[in-house]
């Protein structure tokens, strides 16, 4: 099988939300998670917290695009991202998905054609489980093109 060489393309998550109930991290351990659970810090802003992301993608068979690299998780075809929160002790304390298979060749072409991010922003307020664990999972976001 050849596989076709992959580029890489700017992504930009902008995370506007609550604190954490009950956890125990601090600077460094909240950010975007690689495949060897290494978290990527963030920028803090006004009420947020940005996340600049170079992330490597190319087609899949079908001609799609698939990312690949270090932060992207999960099947080639249900591609997404971490977002997630560390306890000082190693364990995860909430993981969020951020999918990225809404994004297009054309958001792609976009992207690079004036060198800016796709832009996400997830609006979140973090709440507990009946047990106190925290709820995590899948969060659907919206990846928006920049400006021409």
């Amino acid at each position: 099988m050849i596989r076709l060489a992959s580029e890489g393309v700017w992504l930009r998550v902008v995370y506007r939300g609550g604190p954490l109930p009950g956890w125990r991290g601090g600077p460094g351990e909240f950010g975007v998670q690689d495949k060897s659970n290494g978290l990527l810090a963030g920028v803090e802003g006004d009420g947020c917290v940005v996340f600049d992301l170079l992330v490597e993608v190319r087609p899949d068979d079908g001609g799609s695009p698939v990312f690949v690299g270090p932060l992207a998780h999960g099947p080639p075809a249900a591609r997404f991202l971490y977002l997630s929160w560390r306890n000082p002790t190693g364990e995860y304390a909430r993981r969020l998905k951020l999918a990225l298979g809404s994004i297009t060749w054309n958001d792609v072409a976009a992207a690079r054609g004036v060198n800016q991010p796709l832009t996400a922003e997830l609006v979140d307020q973090p709440k507990l489980t009946s047990t106190g664990a925290h709820v995590g999972g899948s969060r659907t976001v919206a990846w928006k093109r920049p400006a021409p």
